[in-house]
């Protein structure tokens, strides 16, 4: 197996990918006027509860993924991240944001598909910056890798 596809260990990558986006948050946080009221280290604390499962659960199986039919370039690791970040944040708010309680079920799900398509411009973004921390934490490349071939 080629192990020229990144420069540092994948778990370094996974790291900056959990602590990325709740440290740009609570950054920030902190020139926000509601700063009094959340404190910023909170929102970096539970930033970190939501990434570091979301990223060893979806990130790091895709990387090893990748990896192993050998296309882990930091291409194809973003457009993937942008992508399943967008998908995750829309579905997320899709369900927080529908209210059955309401007497009018059709506006109520008129109003959670208007917040979850909002929400998949931030998610994107969201997912963009955590793919593009793990690329520079496990030193993938940008440029995509030959492809592995079998030898039979």
């Amino acid at each position: 197996m080629d192990t020229a596809q990144h420069s540092r260990p994948l778990w370094l990558g996974i790291v900056a990918s959990s602590v990325a986006v709740p440290a740009i948050m609570a950054a920030m946080m902190t020139f926000s006027s509601e700063s009094m009221m959340i404190p910023p280290i909170a929102v970096f604390l539970v930033g970190v509860l939501i990434t570091a499962p979301a990223t060893c659960l979806v990130a790091l199986p895709l990387a090893l993924w990748l990896r192993r039919v050998g296309r882990l370039n930091a291409v194809y690791l973003c457009l993937l991240g942008t992508v399943v970040g967008a998908l995750t944040l829309g579905l997320y708010t899709l369900q927080g944001t529908y209210y059955p309680q309401m007497n009018d079920k059709a506006l109520a799900l008129w109003i959670a598909e208007q917040a979850a398509l909002k929400a998949l411009a931030s998610g994107a973004v969201y997912g963009f910056l955590s793919a593009g921390a793990l690329c520079v934490g496990a030193g993938i490349a940008i440029r995509p890798s030959v492809r592995r071939t079998d030898a039979a």
